[in-house]
């Protein structure tokens, strides 16, 4: 019998099984295109969606681009030999970027574009080429009665960007007779070969189509053939789809030269990226929505590895552009958890697996370095098929709180950064490789075990950070499912797997889970630390207000008296009697050096950060205080003119006179200050040796009882276990103690004041408390607004196309127009929000005196007439120019306004002045001055006295001015010359370069 061979054929079907066949969801889809970027030495790669009457989306790049040639022989050949071989691009094709390794294996990573869309417009362009185009309709490949030879894919070779639109309309012709089929009369010039071909094409397109409506029996169903056909003819682009590529090709024509990259453009969307471009009637809290986006974040972000150094020559990101023009961010490369955040956990294990699975590296848990670890392979490894060596990064922190090394303010930022980071990823030549990292993917078995024994297997994929690092040439058999879904399940998988999970279980069990020693020693530690500490803090926090409290209580009465008898001295003094007397002077010296003396002992008290009810008698105290120290000082200029005339002594002498009377006021002084300093120093060192007297006794007295229940039956171990575990609490506490007590000596020694030091310390915690506070109000305030505003978006376009589709009959009745003028009024408010827009690129122009009056006036609109404000313009401030952005300085201007009226609504004068006086800018208003205690913090974010206040407009004006060379400051009348109204609140603008 004679031997004979068969050979399998392929269908144009075999297209859509290895594109949307073999990928697992849009994410991963995105990702296979974007290592296709990767490979081609883009810079800058994005995919975005534009919505509008033809939603469309792309992904683009700026790497090497295609020739018409490499097109034919690579791009359109499945399966190629170019990805088996790896081989680097030529230098030239590299743009001076360092080597990458090839991401593709099995060469049909483009194929993913039909999971995104069913039509791709594919644009290249390589260097010193000229642009190529072509259309392929990914449902061509749906039919099964069709080979590959039955579809034909337009091309077209054009010069300039400018002519896409045009080329993709005559594409769209071409690509239509894939489907449609004109008769022999119709198409003449066609010759019998090919008609024949077309009749076999149609016909396959005929028994489709039947097999479709066979098991679609709705009578509104469309076939495959009739939606390709319905397509051709209705797609009309939206040009604004191929802007952001024409940015990032002028981006690289200015770096190398010339333009290069390819872009694939998604003219009809699948249903993940359609919900992302329009929701529709979908809430926005809808399932399906929060999991496509959700999905799409957690799958790309950390496509680059961000534990390592930052790599800027690889930048991705997704946005979409809703039909009002709306740019919504979905991810962008710097939303990562980064290697500065990863440093700063308590736990930390970093080190390497070798080939033959031992781990070494470093450990630090609850913040204490361990040092060096070695911990042996669980499994023996094959050094021929095996895993080979990888590195590994894992981090950590406390579920609890309470047991947590970190601040509270620590805890809080990384568990908001688990909920949003958390996951152990893995990435192969610094590229992630899915699905791992991902919130449904647990190859490691980390939740399943911790589901057996929580304690002990202490990991968790909800605040577990970081990652495994594999490479192709160290871990060649760790090769991808067709599908992406992981590796393929080999030895080498099976070995990672089980050498990961294992060596998570021992460094639980040395260092963190709930068979650690160390664990129960740290915890405990950490535990009876922050008791101390926050025993401590309570107790100075105590002290410092009952000393404040009762130094009011006590001075105040001694002051309202030195300041009464200063001023009875001040009036005796300036009457003429016994003006001329030297006795009646000398005798005024000696009662106004008396007064001097109690000036010092009752100084102003070191103010708390929060002092409370006791405001208004501080700041009541603190001004008679400095009336009281004026008046010394006034009068002792005086005392000193009129001794000077009347002294009769040689000039020497009454110098050394007076330096002698100086001198025994400050030896005085200093003598009572030793005496007191002796007196407490002697009741401290009886106290701390009564003290230490009963903490030697201590253990003692909690451990002899332990020792003397001790007899023949009792567990030796158990007893030496138990009498450490109260020696290592005892002289804890006892070092504690003791230390701080000789911390504190030592910063005295050292001259340290720290009674001052202690205040500012607990008065920038209480700042940055109250700063938390307000962060968390703030942050909930832009949520609010973040939601209000897309709610507006969409609202008010709704609106308009409502309104504008009424009938005319409707239009001429008096409440259409009242509707129209009202949400036209609302519209203009929220649009005057406008310059605070940061994004996107604003030019300086010139900004007049008339200019910003205009905009304040508008602004406000009634709100001065209804609140019975005036406020006037000087006709200098109306001749002033200004060169800048004007979302810069017309916030500015609001902003102080705004605050302006707030106050003077408090007097019954209610004026806001505004005038340019000696080249500066002054706003000024008739409210309350500023208190000089609040004048430093005034512009401080977060500072506000105004009720229910955020204090951030002040902030945001000073930063905002500064990024131009702007200056802006609070005029005190009393100090400086520069205001307009004296006993009113001024502030100050010094604009750089201001015209007049």
């Amino acid at each position: 019998m004679q031997m004979r061979s068969l050979s399998f054929k392929a269908r144009a079907r075999t297209i859509e099984h290895l594109g949307k066949g073999q990928i697992a969801d849009c994410p991963t889809a995105v990702s296979e295109l974007w290592k296709n970027a990767y490979d081609a030495y883009a810079r800058d790669v994005a995919l975005y969606t534009i919505d509008g009457d033809y939603p469309c989306g792309a992904l683009i790049d700026n790497g090497c681009g295609m020739s018409l040639q490499q097109i034919i022989d690579n791009w359109l050949v499945v399966g190629t030999e170019s990805k088996t071989r790896k081989n680097t691009l030529e230098e030239n094709e590299r743009f001076g970027l360092g080597i990458r390794k090839t991401q593709g294996e099995k060469g049909i990573g483009r194929l993913s574009a039909a999971f995104l869309s069913p039509v791709t417009f594919l644009v290249t362009k390589k260097m010193d080429n000229n642009y190529v185009a072509l259309l392929i309709d990914w449902r061509l490949f749906e039919n099964p009665y069709l080979s590959f030879d039955d579809v034909t894919v337009p091309f077209r070779e054009f010069e300039k960007i400018d002519s896409l639109s045009d080329v993709l309309s005559g594409l769209l012709i071409e690509l239509k007779k894939n489907v449609s089929f004109p008769s022999k009369d119709e198409d003449e010039d066609e010759d019998e070969s090919r008609h024949f071909n077309h009749l076999l094409t149609k016909a396959a397109w005929e028994k489709f189509s039947e097999d479709e409506k066979a098991l679609n029996e709705k009578s509104n169903f469309t076939t495959t053939q009739d939606k390709i056909i319905n397509f051709c003819d209705q797609f009309k682009i939206d040009p604004n789809v191929f802007v952001p590529w024409e940015e990032i090709l002028i981006k690289v024509e200015k770096i190398d030269g010339d333009k290069h990259g390819t872009a694939l453009f998604l003219l009809e969307l699948g249903r993940d990226l359609s919900l992302l471009t329009n929701a529709g009637d979908l809430a926005k809290d809808n399932a399906e929505l929060s999991d496509v986006e959700q999905s799409l974040v957690d799958t790309l972000r950390a496509f680059v590895n961000p534990y390592i150094l930052e790599d800027l020559s690889f930048s991705y990101e997704i946005y979409t552009v809703k039909a009002n023009g709306y740019h919504r961010q979905i991810l962008k490369q710097s939303d990562v958890f980064s290697k500065s955040d990863f440093d700063a956990l308590e736990h930390t294990v970093v080190g390497y697996v070798d080939e033959k699975g031992w781990f070494r590296g470093r450990v630090k848990a609850f913040g204490e370095d361990k040092g060096e670890v070695v911990i042996p392979a669980s499994i023996s490894v094959n050094s021929d098929s095996g895993v080979g060596p990888f590195e590994i990064q894992i981090g950590t922190l406390e579920f609890l709180p309470q047991n947590t090394s970190h601040t509270e303010r620590e805890h809080t930022h990384f568990d908001l950064k688990a909920k949003k980071y958390a996951g152990l990823m893995v990435f192969r030549d610094n590229l992630r490789v899915l699905p791992y990292g991902r919130v449904d993917n647990d190859f490691f078995q980390i939740e399943e075990r911790r589901s057996w024994n929580a304690g002990r297997y202490y990991w968790s994929n909800r605040r577990i950070f970081g990652f495994i690092s594999i490479t192709q040439s160290n871990n060649k058999e760790l090769k991808d499912k067709s599908g992406r879904e992981g590796f393929i399940r080999n030895q080498a998988a099976r070995e990672l797997k089980t050498l990961v999970s294992d060596l998570l279980t021992s460094l639980a069990d040395r260092y963190f889970g709930g068979k650690s020693e160390d664990r129960k020693e740290l915890l405990e530690q950490v535990k009876r630390e922050k008791e101390l500490r926050k025993s401590a803090q309570q107790q100075a926090r105590k002290s410092t207000q009952k000393s404040f409290s009762e130094a009011l209580k006590t001075q105040t009465p001694v002051l309202d008296a030195s300041l009464e008898a200063v001023k009875k001295l001040k009036t005796k003094l300036d009457s003429n009697q016994n003006k001329h007397d030297y006795n009646y002077i000398k005798e005024i010296d000696a009662d106004l050096a008396n007064l001097e003396s109690l000036r010092t002992e009752i100084k102003t008290p070191t103010k708390p950060p929060k002092i409370g009810v006791y405001e208004e008698r501080y700041r009541n105290y603190r001004d008679k205080y400095n009336e009281f120290s004026a008046y010394i000082l006034e009068m002792k200029l005086i005392v000193n003119k009129l001794d000077s005339e009347l002294n009769k002594l040689e000039p020497s002498l009454v110098g050394k006179n007076h330096l002698d009377k100086n001198q025994g006021i400050i030896n005085a002084r200093l003598t009572k200050f030793s005496n007191n300093i002796d007196e407490k120093t002697n009741a401290l060192l009886k106290k701390w040796g009564e003290e230490i007297k009963s903490d030697r006794a201590i253990y003692y007295s909690k451990a002899i009882s332990i020792v003397d229940s001790i007899n023949n039956n009792t567990e030796i171990e158990n007893v030496l276990n138990l009498l450490d575990s109260i020696y290592i609490e005892t002289i804890d506490s006892l070092t504690f103690k003791y230390q701080s007590i000789n911390k504190g000596l030592e910063r005295l020694f050292e001259g340290v004041n720290l009674d001052s030091a202690f205040s500012l310390s607990e008065e920038e915690r209480e700042y940055f408390e109250d700063k938390a506070k307000s962060l968390n109000a703030l942050a909930q305030l832009g949520i609010s607004v973040e939601i209000l505003s897309h709610e507006l978006e969409e609202m008010d376009s709704m609106v308009t196309r409502g309104l504008n589709s009424l009938p005319s009959t409707a239009k001429e009745h008096p409440g259409f127009t009242l509707a129209l003028n009202a949400h036209r009024s609302l519209t203009k408010q929220i649009r005057f929000l406008s310059p605070l827009k940061i994004s996107g690129y604003q030019s300086r122009q010139k900004i007049t005196g008339k200019n910003i009056i205009d905009y304040i006036l508008k602004f406000f609109g009634d709100r001065f007439e209804r609140q019975r404000i005036t406020i006037e313009f000087g006709d200098d401030f109306k001749n002033i120019s200004i060169n800048d952005i004007p979302s810069r300085i017309y916030p500015v201007f609001t902003n102080i306004i705004n605050n302006a009226m707030y106050w003077v609504s408090l007097s019954n004068d209610r004026l806001i002045k505004i005038d340019f006086v000696n080249s500066l800018v002054i706003i000024a208003n008739t409210g309350p001055a500023i208190d000089p205690d609040d004048i430093p913090r005034l512009f401080e974010l977060f500072y506000s006295k105004r009720a229910n206040g955020h204090g951030v407009g002040l902030y945001l004006c000073r930063e905002n001015l500064a990024v131009a060379h702007h200056k802006i400051w609070y005029s005190d009348p009393n100090v400086e010359d520069d205001y307009l109204i004296k006993d009113g609140a001024n502030f100050v603008i010094k604009f750089n370069g201001v015209e007049s």
